[in-house]
């Protein structure tokens, strides 16, 4: 449990960090500009998927032998030249698309250009540390960074009350962290265990595997932005991004860490029930902490968020409550991915995601009427996922941990909706 909590810690902060800034944006600028921010982190959150989620899923495991180790040199090189390209593309396209009196705002994001070459730069020495269960160190790092990274962007934002904030809090997060990782692993030992490793074969395909599930996890998880910034605009995309911030970010970083630490102590069990077994135990307990975040979230968006922000973000608070149910599920479903994988099975993942981006459709056309609407039909999404990743895992499925997920949603639902939340 205390791997599963410093996990947590460790991916919470960040998303915490960049929650609570882009709640104090929205007290000076209008929707659209939260919508014109929205456009770039799409892209920015693509990276991640394509390219960091993927290598996470072989960092731990490379470190056994000299090819797989430099594969992770050659990702870092050519994944943070990638990453700026997009990034510089992005940002011009949005200074042609959007007029003259936005182009301060695009000016004032790039920033977000250098944010994959540090994202990148620290693969090596995360991975290091994740492989050593360093999960409390990791938190305490997260902490600092995100600390630091508020206490330059916060100011900031009350001086300019621009986009510049919001960009310089998520590129110092990352370069911070990636310096900082890099001196904890040299002090556990990095450069001594690199100098022990031989041989072997890279585990390349396993990352291209990877690669092309978390592309559809992107596009399932994005494609409803895409298309609702398309079809309704991009001020109907920033009353929906904020809503997301508040309701899915806390809840991103529970399911990102549960998946985390399964990750690793999947790596170190063999045969069918022992990975239903490790599974379930770390789900249980994932899915009541889960549950607690959920009731937080909700209290937190009723009793301070809607007197702080007032009228004028009503209907984006009001999306929140079926948003933060689709936490007690998602915090199942982005661990049945190790689940998947240590059955030899990730290759099933791919259609299942492909499902999740076919279904953004009817949240893109449920936003047009409304955002609560489009909250509702994301949590039904997220359910019919979880029973497709629950036939594909099989006899490995964690079947305690799904029930107490699903149990879990009927009864905050059923609650939530008689205190008139």
């Amino acid at each position: 449990m205390r791997s599963l909590i410093w996990s947590l810690v460790e991916r919470v902060f960040p998303r915490l960090a960049s929650a609570a800034l882009m709640v104090l944006l929205a007290q000076y600028v209008a929707p659209v500009v939260i919508g014109l921010y929205a456009w770039p982190m799409l892209v920015l959150t693509f990276y991640y998927s394509a390219l960091d989620g993927a290598i996470r899923q072989v960092v731990v495991p490379s470190f056994a032998n000299e090819s797989s180790y430099r594969f992770l040199l050659r990702y870092r090189a050519w994944a943070s030249v990638c990453g700026v390209v997009a990034m510089v593309a992005t940002l011009a396209i949005l200074w042609f698309v959007f007029p003259a009196e936005l182009h301060p705002q695009i000016l004032a994001l790039i920033p977000l250009v250098v944010v994959p070459i540090a994202n990148s730069y620290s693969i090596i020495p995360l991975g290091f540390l994740q492989r050593g269960e360093q999960w409390r160190r990791l938190a305490n790092l997260q902490l600092t960074v995100s600390g630091l990274s508020l206490v330059v962007s916060v100011p900031v934002l009350f001086l300019t009350r621009s986009l510049l904030a919001a960009s310089l809090q998520v590129l110092l997060a990352e370069l911070l962290f990636a310096v900082f990782a890099h001196r904890a692993a040299a002090r556990m030992g990095l450069p001594a265990h690199l100098e022990t490793l031989t041989g072997g074969e890279t585990l390349a395909r396993e990352f291209r595997h990877a690669s092309w599930f978390f592309i559809l996890g992107w596009l399932q998880g994005q494609a409803d932005r895409i298309l609702l910034g398309t079809i309704a605009g991009t001020a109907a995309l920033g009353s929906y991004n904020l809503a997301m911030a508040v309701a899915r970010n806390p809840g991103d970083a529970v399911s990102s860490s549960t998946a985390n630490v399964l990750r690793v102590r999947l790596d170190q069990v063999d045969g069918v029930p022992e990975v239903r077994v490790a599974a379930d135990k770390l789900l249980t307990r994932a899915s009541l902490l889960s549950a607690v975040l959920v009731v937080l979230l909700n209290l937190g968006t009723e009793f301070v968020l809607r007197p702080f922000l007032g009228g004028a973000w009503t209907k984006p608070l009001d999306a929140v409550y079926p948003a933060s149910l689709s936490i007690l599920l998602t915090t199942v479903t982005w661990s049945l991915a190790p689940v998947l994988m240590a059955r030899g099975r990730l290759a099933w993942g791919s259609p299942i995601k492909a499902v999740g981006v076919v279904l953004a459709i009817p949240i893109a056309i449920a936003a047009s009427h409304s955002v609560e609407t489009a909250a509702w039909v994301y949590l039904a999404r997220e359910l019919v996922l979880l029973v497709l990743l629950v036939v594909g895992c099989g006899k490995a499925t964690p079947v305690r941990s799904v029930a107490l997920s699903l149990l879990l949603v009927g009864l905050l639902g059923a609650g939530f909706w008689l205190l008139g939340i």
